[in-house]
């Protein structure tokens, strides 16, 4: 039986997209510990998070995923902050 994750180039670059989403820029603070998103770039467009509505986290080995539920004026999106690379991810668009 085939192993997916026992695949050669199980971590290349490329992967991140298939399995987290796009690559995305996010400008954000840190406060007493708590990363905070305020906006990202994506696809060449500015979006300002307006509220965060949800917050949590996963493990992936011994990586910690800390995913964020945002409102901008645009809609709704999840993202994502990768801990042991300090990347971020637009996983999906949420709803208007």
């Amino acid at each position: 039986m085939f192993n997916h994750q026992a695949r050669w180039d199980r971590d290349l670059p490329c992967q991140d997209r298939d399995r987290y989403g796009e690559p995305i820029c996010v400008v954000c603070v840190m406060n007493k510990g708590q990363v905070i998103p305020k906006s990202f770039a994506w696809r060449n467009k500015t979006f300002d998070v307006t509220k965060i509505h949800f917050r949590w986290k996963d493990k992936q080995g011994r990586e910690e995923l800390i995913f964020f539920s945002v409102q901008t004026p645009c809609g709704a999106y999840e993202i994502l902050l990768r801990s042991d690379r300090l990347s971020w991810y637009l996983v999906r668009l949420l709803g208007p």
